[in-house]
């Protein structure tokens, strides 16, 4: 027989099962660890179209979850240890999926501005209003934001959150006052960035 007798096709079954469950395995990694990129690049002065890319909860940490509920269906064949990883994964994936059907019932209207910096330099001002009606963030919320540099080199820098509660301060403008300076202006504070002619990045002026 070609396929090979009964018994070797038995002992190639658990052997195959093994390979498809070790590549999960490192599928399900892999997505956490592109993610944690993501997440680190989002910081203020990360490399922006890393995190636009990479910074995505909800589609890798949930690839990273079905493999690894995939991987614990087909793994292990001893009977308790199989249920319980078992229940352990699928009972993530509950919560997972709560998770992000909890996030979406928070929505917020959104606007973007953004304004290209005198003498044409590759850096832009944006600044991103979202305003919540519910939530535990109800109310408006501002982010004003530099983007500088292009390609894969280009940076993002956070210079100012404001709002995110009917009490906090409201953002009254931000523009560009100089070549490389911004000022930020809210209801309570005014604050003045001087952008280094190397690197692009903002720092306050004291």
């Amino acid at each position: 027989m070609t396929g090979g007798t009964m018994d070797e096709r038995r002992r190639r079954t658990p052997r195959g099962r093994r390979t498809v469950v070790r590549l999960l395995g490192a599928a399900g990694a892999a997505a956490v660890l592109l993610y944690t990129e993501g997440q680190w690049e989002s910081r203020s002065g990360g490399r922006m179209l890393v995190a636009d890319l990479l910074n995505r909860p909800e589609l890798l940490l949930g690839a990273a979850l079905a493999a690894l509920i995939a991987a614990a269906w087909l793994g292990d064949r001893r009977t308790a240890l199989r249920t319980a990883t078992r229940a352990v994964t699928v009972t993530a994936g509950v919560v997972f999926l709560l998770g992000v059907l909890a996030a979406h019932k928070v929505s917020a209207a959104e606007t973007r501005s953004r304004e290209i910096a005198p003498a044409g330099a590759p850096r832009a001002l944006v600044v991103v209003h979202r305003s919540y009606d519910s939530g535990p963030q109800a109310g408006e919320h501002w982010q004003v934001l530099l983007e500088s540099g292009q390609g894969w080199s280009a940076r993002r820098w956070l210079l100012a959150d404001v709002g995110g509660a009917p009490e906090d301060a409201r953002l009254v403008e931000a523009s560009w006052t100089g070549r490389t300076q911004i000022t930020v202006v809210t209801d309570s504070y005014r604050r003045v960035f001087n952008l280094d002619q190397d690197s692009g990045e903002p720092v306050e002026a004291r």
